[in-house]
This record gives C-alpha cells, structure tokens and sequence, in this order.
C-alpha cells in the first residue's frame, strides 16, 4: 500500500517536473509551424462551415452578420489556446486562473446562438489537438440534424403581436370572431380595462398579409389597430 502510493506521487511529480521542462523549452518541437498552420486553416474552414449553417438556418428576426463573424474566429482562437496549453500542466492551469477573470456580458438572446457557440468551440478543441475527423465528421452530422430540425417548421407561417383597442366591450366578440376565421393560430396575452375602452394584445400565426386588420379597424367601435412581428421576446404590454 504503501509502496503504491510513493508510486502515484512520483507519478505526479513527473508530471509537474516535465511541465516545467516544457514551459522552460517553449516547446518547439513539439507543435511546429506546419502544425500550427494546419490547425488553423481546417479551423477557419470549420468556422466557415459553421457561418453558413447558421446563416441558411436561422430563423430570428434579425440577423446579426457580426456574431456570424465571431463563430468563424472564436473556432480559431479556441485552436489557438489549446495549442498553447497542450500538454503542458502548468499553462493549462494558467490559463484557467486567466479565463476565469474574464467576464463576458454579451447577452445570448436566442438559446440556437448558444448552440453555434459551443458548436465554434468544440471544432476549435479538436482541431488544437489535430483531431480533424472529430470536427469535421461532427459538424457534417450537426449540420444535418440542424437542416433536417429547421426544415420541419412552416416557413410560410408568420408569428405577430395584434393590438386591438376598441372603446365598446359588446365588440370583443365580433373582433374575436375576425381574428378567428382569418388566422391558424391566436392566443390571448394580455386583456387592459380602462376608462377610455379595451386593449386587447393578441399572438396570431397567419399566412396571408393579415389584410384582416383593415376589416378590424372598419369596425365602429375599433379606435386602433397595431400589427407587429413577434419574435417571443417582445413584451406583452
């Protein structure tokens, strides 16, 4: 028992020993410039892989081209990094303890840009290593599962926010009734009382233009009629 556990810390004294022998020799003959050149460019076109799944399949209000951008090089920064650390325990801890310094405050809107993300970051690890089959079999599977995923919904179905402020409560039945027969979809989100009449914020999914609001703004008691894009994370107020 005794003789195994002087064998696990010799072990780790190795380890520590030959990390400092690498720090100190820089590692040259290690990771050559053909390596580094290699890791980046099947990086970069990793990344430009993943720049054009994220533009043919996203399906938000607006496109963000510059987070496209960022995918492409977070990929070769991710390689770049673990270049650097590979192998060598002691910039691997270094670069934890920088890392865990750093705080990104650039909010994720839509859970789909996290998963480019990570999807950016796991090829960037596997080409670091020269694990090409990984990032490049990998990315050609999930971009598969991403068009086959994406290409399920009803692209000719439009999701809006209807705002319906009329200044007689006997009319919400005859507005409601329109919405009814002129949409696939209606969801009532919100219903505000007031002295100067109802408003009334409805979520509809329709595949027409939605000429169905001006027959709502014709009705008499209809003061007014707003018609926007909802991309669920407009408030309902």
């Amino acid at each position: 028992m005794g003789r195994q556990l002087n064998m696990e810390q010799l072990t780790f004294a190795d380890i520590l020993q030959k990390s400092f022998i690498a720090m100190s020799m820089g590692s040259t003959d290690r990771i050559t410039t053909i390596n580094i050149l290699a890791n980046l460019l099947v990086s970069f076109l990793i990344g430009m892989f993943i720049f054009y799944i994220y533009k043919r399949t996203y399906q938000g209000v607006l496109y963000q081209r510059s987070f496209n951008i960022s995918l492409v090089l977070v990929s070769c920064v991710t390689s770049m990094v673990i270049m650097t650390i590979s192998g060598n325990l002691i910039l691997s801890l270094g670069m934890v303890g920088a890392l865990s310094i750093v705080r990104f405050r650039t909010p994720i809107k839509d859970s789909m840009d996290l998963i480019f993300l990570f999807w950016a970051i796991a090829s960037g690890l596997a080409n670091g290593v020269a694990y090409y089959n990984i990032s490049i079999v990998g990315s050609f599977l999930l971009a598969i599962f991403m068009i086959f995923l994406t290409s399920r919904t009803d692209k000719n179905v439009d999701a809006y926010l209807l705002v319906i402020q009329f200044n007689k409560s006997s009319e919400e039945n005859n507005v409601m009734e329109i919405i009814k027969a002129n949409v696939q979809f209606f969801a009532l989100k919100s219903k505000v009382i007031g002295d100067n009449g109802t408003s009334l914020t409805i979520e509809i999914k329709a595949k027409d233009n939605c000429l169905f609001v001006n027959t709502l703004k014709e009705l008499e008691a209809v003061t007014r009629v707003t018609l926007v894009t909802y991309d669920q994370e407009l408030s309902a107020t």
